[in-house]
């Protein structure tokens, strides 16, 4: 396993654990809309470095 496996499975293990977290909290749909717009968020800035660059 790389470096870059191991830092994407630790990524993935805590953004579930958050999820059932706020499952267990009743706050799952809140977490849902915050995390989408945070992949939004990056979707976007990563399309302005990528066409700044390219």
């Amino acid at each position: 396993m790389s470096v870059y496996q191991a830092a994407a499975l630790f990524f993935a293990v805590y953004l579930l654990l958050l999820a059932r977290s706020a499952w267990k909290q009743g706050e799952l749909k809140q977490y849902l809309a915050s995390l989408g717009v945070v992949a939004a968020l990056v979707a976007v800035i990563g399309a302005v470095v990528w066409l700044a660059t390219g």
